[in-house]
């Protein structure tokens, strides 16, 4: 990012005070990680007010922004201030003004209520194989704090820039829209994640449509399996070109048989060998071919279907989403780490993954968290199908007793019950098994992977 002080002032409507910076090469809003030379922006929320921490980083800072109230504090730093009305805002209306200059840039935008990381992460790889420079969303960087600041670091060099875009309440996606404005927009999929505050899945659909609010006019989107059909019957009308993978002259489709996923474009095909039998990385992977192969034409390159899949072969997943700890003698287990969030969807894919493998299955589930109404229902409806055995943590999974009474389901109320149990047990789990843990972040259940991993000790 370079922005000079009178862009950051018609950016935000704001006013400078005690002089004006000539140039601002980044924004920070964390005083406890701060970069020398950034712009310190204070955000304001329910519990916090960034402006009282103003003093920690002024004597680094280049300039402070902050709201009118906030900058009563400030009096005594003798520094370029920038007084504008909300400091979220603000944030957001800077990026967008710094989005408006990557004029060389392709800025795709992702959402969907589950596979938004390993789009992001698949095609990342991809493209970056294939020579693009590739910039991309970090960690979980995808709301309307995360997303700016994605934004303004992305190099006026980049080809491509891959924001992921993540919701929970209503009104957000059409801010982020705005501040996007994205060349491509992707929806992965969608299921009663966040359903909560988005009123159920005609609901969530209705919101993660309005990431094509702001799409540019000639922009064009890419949508995961039965997405369309959800936003159909939510009453959302799609204007802009649309590649469903739902239509197999629109995109790539896929075949998974065991590990072996076939890919087709047309008359082209390829294919490779998966780490686990997953049907949602089959579609994720034919998510990301479609749009690689898309993004081609549009940047005139000459990427064939077998180039992406050779790119595809040396991907691996993201740490917390069914990456793989393989068998070892301090591990003596297979070890699938999909423990960094869970939806119904997800949840059942990952289920359904762990049944298709070979030997003893175990499945360490907790409760899905935000899916409002419908949470009993979409616990008590998980198939636990070919699972050798059942671990569940949290009061909604403990329902999953009562609703399969012929299946022993060991059953905990919380992260601390199950690992207190854990330090206890000799055997468990028992060699050469293979072990899922899956539920939504919230939970914690992501903490015991660290133990799960030095079970070794215990059990040989």
């Amino acid at each position: 990012m370079r922005l000079t002080g009178e862009d950051l002032a018609i950016a935000s409507q704001g006013k400078w005070l005690k002089d004006m910076p000539e140039f601002i090469h980044g924004i920070g809003t964390d005083s406890r990680n701060f970069i020398d030379g950034h712009a310190f922006l204070a955000l304001r929320g329910p519990s916090f007010d960034g402006h009282a921490y103003a003093d920690r980083v002024a004597h680094k800072a280049s300039a402070l922004i902050g709201d009118d109230l906030g900058m009563e504090k400030w009096q005594a730093l003798a520094i370029p201030q920038l007084q504008v009305g909300d400091t979220l805002q603000s944030l957001g209306d800077i990026a967008n003004f710094y989005r408006s200059r990557l004029q060389h840039t392709q800025v795709i935008a992702i959402t969907g209520s589950y596979g938004k990381t390993t789009v992001r992460s698949m095609l990342h790889h991809v493209l970056q194989t294939l020579g693009l420079e590739v910039a991309a969303t970090q960690a979980n960087f995808n709301n309307l704090i995360g997303v700016p600041k994605t934004l303004l670091n992305i190099p006026m060099t980049a080809d491509v820039a891959l924001i992921e875009c993540g919701i929970s309440e209503l009104g957000e996606m059409e801010r982020l829209s705005e501040i996007v404005q994205p060349d491509i927009a992707i929806v992965t999929g969608l299921s009663q994640a966040h359903g909560e505050g988005l009123g159920g899945l005609a609901g969530v659909a209705r919101e993660k449509a309005k990431l094509m609010m702001h799409l540019l006019p000639q922009g064009w989107c890419v949508l995961g399996q039965a997405v369309l059909q959800q936003f159909t019957q939510a009453g959302c009308s799609i204007t802009q070109t649309t590649y469903s993978l739902d239509d197999e002259q629109q995109a790539v489709s896929w075949v998974l048989e065991g590990c072996h996923l076939s890919l087709k474009n047309g008359e082209e095909t390829s294919a490779l060998t998966l780490t686990l039998p997953a049907k949602h990385w089959a579609e994720d992977m034919a998510l990301a071919a479609t749009v690689a192969l898309k993004l081609s034409d549009a940047l005139q390159k000459d990427w064939s279907l077998q180039d992406v899949v050779q790119a595809l072969k040396t991907w691996q997943p993201v740490e917390g989403r069914m990456a793989i700890h393989p068998e070892t003698t301090q591990q003596p287990f297979t070890l699938i780490d999909d423990a960094y969030n869970a939806n119904p969807a997800s949840m059942q894919a990952a289920l359904d993954t762990l049944a298709a493998l070979d030997g003893y299955r175990i499945a360490i589930i907790g409760d899905m968290l935000e899916l409002g109404a419908e949470a009993e229902t979409s616990h008590n409806q998980l198939d636990l199908y070919d699972i050798d055995e059942v671990i569940v943590v949290g009061p909604l999974m403990s329902a999953l007793q009562a609703k399969q009474p012929k299946r022993y389901i060991r059953s905990f109320i919380d992260v601390t019950a199950f690992e207190s149990w854990l330090e206890q047990q000799q055997t468990f789990p028992q060699p050469h098994s293979a072990v899922l843990v899956k539920s939504s972040h919230g939970l914690g259940l992501y903490q015991s992977i660290t133990k799960l991993k030095n079970r070794g000790q215990h059990v040989i």
